[in-house]
């Protein structure tokens, strides 16, 4: 090790073991003795290894008994404690823990011990580490959780142990460490339900100094799934302590659904590529909002857009009275007990797992593939300064501002809007509506730009993202008068602030159009198309995919005013496009070779629309199948291409292959089908020459 601070150095105990060191151990302290008088006496405390009670990647965590020598008064005779064991490789030279010790020895006062294991002490012997550690029977969170098939925890309970992982780490950042290997199984239990809850955190990271001094430092090791995403490569790094943040959002997560929100690094990459957070599985699990909320703003894929520890143990959600009030913490025979969400400390000890429960479901997996990247500790002075505790606000998290609210001791203490919050609001909108929920997406949306609008102003990005979003999600509810009022507001925000050439701005003009198209003002909408079209073939080029959406919009609008020939030109142009970028059969490019059909047939082009009804009928067979009411809509028009031909027999044979198709589909008293049936009779008697 390299020079031992004086914090470590006083941790020490001066250790020597009997000839067995695996059975038994004696620790020599030098100690005044009130009892006799004695200024200077020698205490031999002899520890007998009972058997082992965890494991952990450089070694294991035994239990040990007092058999001799104990003290009145503090660690007596028969006393038990667990001890980590961790095997040094010095193949690797010397190993530089002295960090992780300095965090274990601090944290181990008695100030921190609410919120952290408590350690004894420290000591070497050949070729081993090992810390000296309170036990703690019950074991860690994580076999807790996972021990039995049983429902996720109730909020409350969740929102419990969320505050006080949290006090925790606003402890251990305050003072300048990073957890840096925060996870359910180093997140002990004291005591749980039907005893109040109370947890303490464990093991610092010492594990990790010893890795990366094994050469270790560019592969990922650990528990994955609670990695943030700088350290897979997702985002730019960050506050080592940021990443703590994270993976306590991941905690939760799991606490509150029993699943992780992202298993694989394949599902956090699909995060940052789509920004689709999972936050049904926490709704669908009947978390409130403002514990949505709270998740989200632990999550947020760039780390400096989290919460810190601070600011989330002042959050609403963790703040909400369904918890205890500080009124009701009490100190029992000088020990203090766990304090309630609503007592606001700041200022961590080290412990492993130290029993074994059955082993986790197969479904909850703890392997993932290694990667580059490791965190390292920082220093507070590093980073950012930390507000004091006593200034610190409480948050609303639906982003309403409440004049005040009570804490404890009497401090009245402020609310103030969180944009982060009103984030979270807007990533739930998008969540729902990716899963076609619309009503449900409009009303996060609606929060959100509310929200927005007060705090970022209403010609911020932000405001008209949310107010664009509100709009798709009324768009398809067919609520297009209101989804117009909205787009106007977004694009006349965009159109101000990001100018009109912008790639926000086109968008919320195409969907003005598609909003106006659908309430039968084709003109109008026409002029949005238009607009649409010639900004995206010079922002984004001629055969971008949503060049050619607004070239596809405009030759709907032109058709239904009955410009046939504008709607063919523009119909082509979509086409070709399509063919290019898409292919011949994509649904995409089938829907424009239709709709060319029928600009042609508009013209009495009979000849020349058969072709294309015929290429959409193929296509539409393979891609959506013979009785898809694409397919059969390409099989009637053609019919009717070839009867105005005056092929009455060809014209016969494909609407009697329509008329088949939509009995079957949607009825013989359907009106479509009504209808290729009497075309077909026409057709059918025109070719008997009658």
């Amino acid at each position: 090790m390299a020079r031992i601070p004086d914090l470590i150095r006083d941790f020490k105990l001066e250790t020597y073991f009997l000839p067995d060191c695996t059975v038994e151990t004696v620790h020599r302290f030098q100690e005044s003795d009130s009892a006799s008088g004695q200024r200077l006496v020698t205490r031999l405390e002899h520890w007998r290894r009972q058997r082992r009670v965890g494991n952990g990647g450089f070694g294991s965590v035994w239990l040990e008994k007092c058999i001799q020598g104990g003290r009145p008064g503090d660690i007596q005779d028969g006393a038990v404690r667990a001890v980590k064991q961790i095997d040094k490789d010095t193949r690797f030279g010397s190993i530089d823990y002295n960090r992780e010790l300095e965090a274990i020895a601090k944290f181990s006062h008695s100030r921190y011990e609410r919120c952290f294991v408590k350690s004894f002490g420290w000591y070497e012997g050949p070729g081993q580490l090992f810390i000296a550690m309170e036990y703690l029977e019950i074991g860690d969170l994580f076999a807790y959780l996972y021990q039995k098939p049983l429902p996720p925890l109730p909020e409350a309970e969740a929102k419990e142990i969320a505050y006080q992982i949290i006090d925790g780490l606003c402890m251990m950042h305050e003072n300048g460490f990073a957890h840096r290997d925060l996870k359910p199984n180093n997140i002990l239990i004291k005591s749980h339900p039907p005893d109040k809850w109370w947890i303490k955190l464990a093991d610092f990271g010492i594990t990790k100094r010893i890795e990366e001094s094994h050469g270790q430092s560019t592969t990922l090791k650990g528990t994955p799934r609670y990695f943030a995403p700088e350290i897979w490569g997702f985002a730019e790094r960050g506050s080592a302590y940021a990443i703590d943040i994270w993976a306590v959002g991941e905690i939760v997560f799991e606490i509150l659904t029993k699943k992780p929100a992202f298993a694989t690094p394949g599902l956090l990459a699909g995060y940052k590529a789509k920004q689709d957070f999972p936050v049904t599985m926490l709704t669908d699990a009947g978390v409130s909002q403002p514990g949505v909320d709270f998740v989200l703003s632990l999550m947020c894929l760039r780390p400096n857009d989290r919460m810190t520890a601070t600011s989330a143990i002042s959050h609403a959600w963790i703040q909400s009275p369904m918890l205890q009030p500080l009124g009701s913490m009490r100190t029992i025979k000088g020990e203090p007990q766990v304090p309630s969400p609503a007592t606001i400390m700041t200022e961590v000890s080290a412990s492993w797992t130290t029993r074994t429960y059955s082993e986790a479901p197969e479904d909850v997996s703890h392997d993932m593939p290694s990667s580059t990247t490791t965190v390292e500790l920082v220093n507070a002075a590093q980073d950012k300064t930390i507000v004091p505790q006593e200034k610190r606000k409480i948050h609303s998290p639906l982003g309403t501002r409440v004049p005040v609210i009570m804490q404890g001791q009497g401090q009245v203490e402020t609310l103030e809007f969180r944009p982060a919050e009103f984030r979270s609001q807007h990533l739930t909108g998008d969540s729902f509506y990716r899963q076609k929920r619309y009503k449900e997406a409009e009303t996060m949306f609606r929060q959100a730009l509310q929200g927005r609008e007060k705090t970022l102003g209403p010609d911020h990005e932000d405001t008209f993202y949310s107010a664009h979003s509100l709009g798709l999600s009324l768009y398809r509810q067919k609520c297009y008068e209101e989804a117009e009022t909205v787009f106007r507001q977004a694009l006349q925000g965009r159109d101000r602030v990001l100018g009109h050439s912008h790639e926000e701005t086109l968008s919320s003009t195409h969907w003005l159009g598609l909003s106006l198209y659908h309430q039968k003002r084709y003109k109008e909408a026409e002029i949005e198309f238009r607009r649409a079209l010639q900004g995206r073939e010079e922002t984004l080029g001629y055969n971008h995919k949503d060049t050619l959406y607004s070239a596809n919009q405009l030759a709907m609008s032109l058709y239904d005013q009955d410009k046939y020939k504008e709607a063919e030109t523009m119909s082509r142009r979509a086409l070709e496009g399509r063919e290019k970028l898409l292919g011949h059969d994509h649904e995409e490019t089938l829907n424009s070779t239709h709709r060319l059909g029928l600009s042609l047939y508009y013209q009495k082009r009979y000849k020349v629309a058969a072709p294309m009804f015929r290429r959409a009928l193929l296509g539409r067979e393979k891609t959506l199948g013979y009785y898809h009411r694409h397919t059969l809509y390409s099989a009637y028009w053609l019919g009717l291409s070839l009867y105005y031909q005056k092929r009455y027999k060809e014209a016969e044979t494909m609407l009697r292959r329509t008329l088949q198709g939509r009995e079957k589909t949607l009825g013989h008293d359907h009106k479509e089908t009504v209808n290729a049936r009497e075309c077909m009779d026409k057709a059918h008697t025109r070719a008997l020459g009658l």
